[in-house]
């Protein structure tokens, strides 16, 4: 799998804050982990507790560092 990149991120957050990013970028997550993320932000309201304790450690530290950033991710029409 590949290392997501800032711009990976940029494309999932705009507008999302450079040490935000950089704090992202220090997981080592993968595409795929930062787009789970995203989904799992998006529909939060099913129960976030639930979700975290069944994911990774990783998918849980990225989940806190995007919670706590004032950016949301980006709404994908397509799904």
């Amino acid at each position: 799998m590949t290392t997501a990149t800032h711009d990976d991120i940029v494309r999932l957050f705009p507008g999302i804050q450079d040490h935000t990013v950089l704090e992202i970028l220090d997981t080592k997550a993968t595409v795929d982990e930062i787009e789970a993320t995203s989904l799992l932000l998006q529909n939060a309201d099913e129960g976030l507790i639930e979700i975290k304790k069944r994911e990774g450690d990783r998918i849980n530290r990225l989940l806190n560092l995007l919670a706590s950033s004032e950016i949301r991710p980006q709404e994908n029409d397509d799904q």
